[in-house]
């Protein structure tokens, strides 16, 4: 990274906007919770600030158990949240534990926010790059949100931000330990969510952009980076092999840990996918509400159009198939005529899923990746803000969430205009910086797996390309006025 002409912003304003951050992420905080809802999913609140998520007992009762037992529970969940919630319990009792949880995600994410500005700073080579990325981060909501859940999205966004702070103080000329920092932050935001895998193959273009393609110095550099991973990777693996006999290296199966994901859910779940359907139960108009939540009185919202349709599948197989699928949970059926229908709803699912790919070529592996990465970025709702129905939302409620929704927009939007600027421009060094954010976003519109909050690891590095872009356009402008006059 070049930094002649250049100095980033001193320690002292560094800490003075820390400071800042803190305070309007803090007032957020607050709005989220004087405003929350009470009846917003009563069962998932803890305490005055933290809040359940649907996974929140899969991240911490593991570590419950530990405490209990001496056994770390499982193999569905990698010990992410340990490190931090394991202390705290040590110490104090399951409800205040997690509200410091909160407090510590909120402080983590107001440190990470900063190094986020920096990195915008030193990438784009302007300090105004550094006050326009706090400014974004601090206005916009779909970060500090996270902040107030039980979940793993808080310390995975703030440890892959510090991960890509220590890689850009090695590549400015710092010593080879800011690579294992790197390595240490990147391992951490593994073992928080997997996903974060696909971060390694950018460090990995990182580094062979920064030695010029050398790649003796390369490999070296990257396995410097690696070797936290590796090393903690390879520790839950033996942990694994020696508790269950078996080499689990990440999680495993989905079938095995999520607890109601039973055959015949798992088929149409993938049916739904398949066609191009949104698999969310809670997002009405899509696939699985159809399927799983919709009233069977209310049937005017098919989400399925005649091209999702196979030869054997149309409207009618369909609503045929959730008939019966439904019918399942009826207590009354003997276990033949269970054991029957169970079987039919799988084998009709896997037949529509295995259907659709042959008769359906362009939609199953374009159309539909399109699709789902147009409803990820774009989506028509706000989730996770845990305010009333918009029927029951005072002003300031509605207000909030409105102007989620819409900066959520304008950030995707302004981020994919930016990527295609610089890729028609042939900015190479920049285009780096855009691959990291897209490269969650493709990989799981690929899969399918359009949850928002899969989309929070993306978002930051999506501010820092659109700071950037903003302070150089001010920054030019500027030197084309003074040339002028």
């Amino acid at each position: 990274m070049k930094t002649e002409h250049f100095t980033l912003p001193s320690r002292s304003s560094i800490r003075k906007w820390f400071w800042i951050v803190l305070c309007i992420k803090s007032i957020w905080l607050i709005l989220f919770t004087i405003l929350r809802n009470p009846e917003w999913h009563p069962n998932f609140s803890s305490g005055l600030l933290a809040i359940f998520g649907g996974d929140t007992l899969t991240y911490y009762y593991p570590v419950e158990q530990l405490i209990a037992n001496g056994q770390y529970y499982g193999m569905c969940r990698m010990p992410g949240i340990l490190p931090i919630y394991f202390p705290l319990r040590l110490l104090f009792s399951e409800v205040i534990s997690q509200q410091l949880i909160v407090i510590l995600q909120l402080v983590f994410s107001s440190i990470a926010t900063v190094l986020l500005a920096v990195l915008s700073a030193r990438v784009f080579q302007t300090q105004r790059a550094f006050v326009i990325c706090i400014l974004l981060s601090c206005i916009t909501t779909f970060i500090s949100i996270r902040d107030i859940y039980l979940l793993s999205d808080s310390f995975c966004i703030s440890s892959l931000i510090t991960c890509v702070f220590f890689l850009s103080e090695y590549l400015s000329g710092k010593r080879k330990m800011m690579l294992i920092y790197a390595g240490i932050f990147l391992a951490w935001a593994i073992f928080l969510r997997q996903i974060t895998l696909l971060a390694i193959p950018i460090v990995g273009l990182f580094l062979l952009v920064h030695f010029k393609r050398e790649i003796r110095k390369t490999v070296v550099a990257f396995f410097i980076v690696m070797l936290p991973i590796l090393i903690s990777l390879g520790t839950w693996t033996i942990r694994n092999k020696m508790t269950y006999g078996r080499t689990v290296v990440l999680v495993a199966p989905l079938k095995e840990c999520m607890y109601n994901l039973t055959p015949e859910l798992s088929a149409i779940r993938h049916l739904i996918i398949t066609v191009g359907e949104d698999f969310q139960p809670w997002v009405k108009g899509g696939g699985a509400y159809w399927f799983f939540n919709q009233p069977i009185e209310n049937d005017k919202d098919f989400p399925f159009a005649d091209d999702d349709f196979t030869s054997s599948m149309g409207a009618d197989e369909l609503y045929a198939l959730r008939k019966d699928y439904r019918s399942l949970s009826d207590t009354s059926l003997t276990s033949v005529a269970y054991d029957s229908l169970q079987q039919s709803v799988v084998s009709r699912a896997e037949t529509y899923a295995a259907e659709y790919p042959k008769q359906h070529l362009w939609n199953y592996y374009i159309g539909n990746k399109i699709h789902f990465a147009s409803h990820f970025l774009f989506p028509n709702r706000i989730d996770d803000i845990p305010f009333p129905s918009r029927e029951g939302m005072n002003i300031f409620q509605l207000s909030i969430k409105s102007w989620s929704l819409i900066s959520l927009w304008i950030v995707h939007a302004l981020a994919l205009c930016i990527a295609i600027i610089w890729l028609l421009q042939g900015k190479w060094d920049l285009l780096l910086w855009a691959a990291l954010p897209f490269i969650f976003v493709l990989a799981l519109s690929y899969l399918g797996y359009i949850e928002q909050r899969y989309l929070a690891t993306s978002f930051p590095f999506f501010l820092l390309m659109i700071s950037g872009a903003i302070a150089q356009g001010i920054d030019r402008y500027k030197k084309v006025n003074v040339r002028q006059h």
